[in-house]
């Protein structure tokens, strides 16, 4: 245990002094008076047809096994025992999909397509057995985020259903009440010791639901919370500041319900929010456009957030904005773009995340992601899991299509969420349309010097560890498919090694990825195939 003390100094360090005191504080259980009395609820109408309707999203869940109690959640069946509302032996994050209900918007679209009574039976009996088992506020099912995400899929889920949740008295009363003490809940236990995306979804939903119940004091200071985190978390050139795209596009999502509320409800958004909300549009675009899924910088993932297409929709049909995904640059993230004919590369040369929340940080500094006519062809590899074995290995420097020099771990990743030491700095030494060149200064004070060129189908990597010429490096590359790939190293030795790769939660495929090694200077030419 004392061997951990320095591990645990170096990542208490980082954080905030309001994020300790509040991790300190712990949760607070507020008294039966709280909830007392009736509470008169005005629903707004949630829903958006091009996310909540879309036919790639719905997929993600089996409606019909539903009606059986088995839930399909982040790629992963479980029978779930509706006593206790957990499934032992599935991972915590299982767990906390299970409380989201996200599940309960699936059932009310597939009501809605198809007019079968079994949805909105099924809806109406797992609400009401997870509101009569789910004792207050006993574990995950009372957790502050998984409120905060419970909450709007229960508004969303009723809208949908059309009326007839609120036809239904009894049913209607009873969540009714349970919205009220999980909205109290979560106003007394805001995540201020995390704060990042755990916050601002406690914000979003307070916003809405302070308005619901017409609690105007309350509104009132949390859109001013949710302001000053738009500006916080919002970075000038419309990125997300975890840098990862996957939370970039839940936190989107969060600001077109926040909207459609305001619009329902008649509350005045704040004066930053549509100036971020196009900043965030056009970033999501840029960075996706060309690559054909979600791109794996930190912790990212298909499969989770709502796709770049019908978010851009949504946008469009509800905040008017078009569209700009020609931007390249995205200094404050550190994100770059390189486009040569068929060819699209993003290329990571920026910090990990706030320097006092890395919960989701990899060691992907100088890494990047390569698709050739839309079809991704060298992926960094993904997440997986947060509680895994393997939790490690995702987010370590081999794992990304990066450089790693003498062994030095370019983040002190531990735990599921945690990190101590990280590089000290990242500099962009000079970008154009098809070339850039970045210099990783690491916690020894080691640099790595990493040029990128594209021409055509190929793409050149050189490496280089400036006044060390004796320093080993190793370059890592992992391809999707070593069929569509040729790889030439020019300066280096050319090595395999065991590898994993995971496209969505849940799901891992071992293989083979390349490295080439050696002293003081790497260089490699990459030549794509046409994948079609």
């Amino acid at each position: 245990m004392l061997s951990r003390v320095p591990l645990y100094f170096r990542t208490i360090r980082r954080m905030r002094s309001g994020m300790v005191i509040s991790r300190l504080r712990g949760q607070r259980r507020l008294p039966e008076r709280t909830f007392a009395g009736d509470h008169n609820l005005c629903m707004p109408r949630m829903a958006i047809r091009e996310l909540d309707l879309d036919s790639s999203y719905l997929a993600r869940f089996d409606a019909d096994a539903l009606l059986d109690g088995k839930f399909l959640l982040i790629n992963d069946r479980c029978k779930v025992n509706l006593e206790t509302w957990s499934v032992p032996e599935a991972s915590h994050l299982w767990n906390f999909n299970l409380h989201y209900f996200e599940w309960g918007v699936a059932l009310a679209a597939f009501w809605r397509e198809t007019g079968d009574e079994r949805y909105l039976d099924c809806f109406k009996r797992l609400a009401s057995s997870w509101i009569g088992s789910c004792s207050y506020p006993e574990g995950d099912a009372w957790h502050p985020y998984t409120i905060s995400l419970r909450l709007v899929n229960w508004l969303v889920a009723i809208d949908l259903f059309s009326g007839e949740i609120q036809n239904d008295a009894e049913i209607f009363a009873i969540m009714r009440e349970s919205m009220y003490r999980q909205y109290r809940h979560l106003l007394a236990n805001q995540e201020t010791h995390l704060r990042a995306n755990h916050w601002w979804e406690n914000l979003k939903t307070l916003a809405i639901m302070s308005a619901a119940f017409g609690e105007h004091g309350v509104h009132v200071k949390v859109m001013r919370l949710l302001a000053g985190q738009l500006d916080e978390q919002i970075l000038p050139d419309g990125v997300h500041f975890e840098r990862s795209l996957m939370y970039h596009k839940l936190v989107l999502e969060g600001m077109l319900r926040v909207y459609v509320a305001s619009d329902q409800l008649g509350f005045e958004l704040p004066s930053n929010f549509m100036p971020k909300a196009k900043s965030m549009l056009d970033a999501m675009a840029s960075l996706e456009r060309g690559m054909g899924k979600t791109p794996f910088f930190n912790d990212a993932a298909d499969g989770v957030a709502k796709g770049c297409g019908p978010l851009a929709a949504s946008c469009a049909r509800l905040l008017d904005m078009d569209v700009d995904d020609s931007k390249t640059e995205f200094p404050n993230a550190g994100y770059y773009k390189l486009y040569n004919g068929d060819v699209a590369v993003m290329f990571d040369a920026g910090e990990a995340g706030p320097s006092y929340m890395l919960g989701h940080a990899h060691c992907d500094c100088l890494s990047f992601e390569l698709s050739y006519r839309g079809k991704p062809i060298f992926v960094n590899s993904g997440t997986y899991a947060y509680q895994s074995d393997l939790r490690s290995y995702f987010r370590s420097t081999a794992a990304h299509n990066t450089c790693m020099v003498d062994g030095e771990e370019q983040l002190e990743c531990w735990g599921e969420h945690r990190v101590g030491r990280g590089y000290r700095c990242v500099e962009l030494v000079e970008c154009s349309n098809h070339s850039i060149c970045a210099c990783l200064t690491l916690a020894s004070g080691m640099q790595i010097v990493r040029t990128l060129t594209i021409s055509d189908a190929s793409v050149r990597i050189i490496d280089d560890s400036p006044g060390h010429p004796h320093a080993f490096l190793r370059a890592t590359l992992m391809a999707r498919s070593t069929s569509h790939v040729h790889l030439t190293v020019l300066v280096g030795e050319r090595v395999q090694r065991e590898a994993f790769y995971s496209p969505v939660f849940g799901v891992i495929e071992p293989r083979l990825s390349d490295a080439w090694v050696g002293r003081g200077h790497l260089e490699a030419i990459l030549k794509v195939r046409d994948p079609s």
